[in-house]
């Protein structure tokens, strides 16, 4: 699947993205299976796609899988717009993303799952790279949430050592 900077600048534009969100009540009851099917549907459309799971929570977990020409969200049409504006036909690419405060320092981790031709060509190992992916990424946001709480908890405790 090929797509010119404009093409995709208006089809962010006239809002014509195939979008779907699930949600999960925690990460052990997250379901991939309904976001790889509704990729592998609408990717065969030759639409472009988001795909995303939110998993519940105080700060929300969002795991999303889109299709762009750049590594970006599509929500971000001011700045993709910006960057592929008349560019030439590319191959369009699939990408991971995972938002949250403790994922990285931005809030956001975005890794190249594969071009769109290689989903097509080759949906199982893609799919695979795309769990193996949310997996590593939530075990990362548990790992520092963890250094969060020992950081806090030292700083607690250092603050009552200074009042007494």
């Amino acid at each position: 699947m090929q797509l010119t900077g404009n093409e995709v600048i208006e089809v962010l534009k006239n809002e014509e993205i195939e979008q779907r969100i699930w949600t999960a009540e925690d990460q052990t009851l997250i379901k991939l299976d309904p976001l790889f099917t509704f990729l592998k549907q609408k990717i065969q459309e030759n639409k472009l796609v988001s795909g995303e799971i939110i998993i519940s929570g105080d700060e929300p977990i969002h795991l999303s899988v889109e299709t762009n020409l750049i590594n970006l969200p599509l929500r971000y049409i001011n700045q993709i717009s910006k960057i592929i504006i008349n560019d030439p036909a590319n191959e369009v690419n699939l990408y991971m993303f995972v938002d949250h405060p403790d994922v990285t320092k931005s809030g956001m981790r975005i890794e190249l799952a594969a071009s769109v031709q290689s989903f097509l060509d080759d949906s199982e190992s893609v799919m695979g790279k795309i769990a193996l992916f949310f997996d590593r990424e939530l075990k990362n946001i548990i790992e520092n949430q963890k250094l969060k709480a020992e950081q806090k908890a030292d700083d607690n405790s250092a603050e009552t050592e200074l009042k007494d």
